[in-house]
């Protein structure tokens, strides 16, 4: 294989890479939201690319924290409604 076309993976092994079902790939291909390549009816990965897009969904497991310096808004409560009375 050249080096040209070595970081380059099929659906089934990105898939396989992130640990993923190949329905969930192919779906956020379809909404454009993971780097790829369509090729015809072949669809192709940058490992690379690929990887570091994964990398921004990694958590650092501390719950939700706001950012530091990010301002975090209060969230005001429901307001509950009233039933009208009911005439039996």
């Amino acid at each position: 294989m050249s080096d040209t076309m070595a970081g380059w993976i099929t659906i089934d092994e990105a898939a396989a890479l992130i640990r993923v079902p190949k329905s969930w790939l192919y779906e956020r291909t379809r909404l454009n939201t993971v780097p790829h390549v369509k090729l015809g009816k072949y669809l192709r990965f940058d490992r690379e690319e690929f990887l570091a897009w994964a990398r921004q969904f990694h958590r650092d497991g501390r719950g939700r924290q706001g950012t530091p310096g990010v301002p975090t808004l209060p969230v005001a409560p429901r307001p509950t409604r009233r039933r009208a009375p009911s005439s039996h």
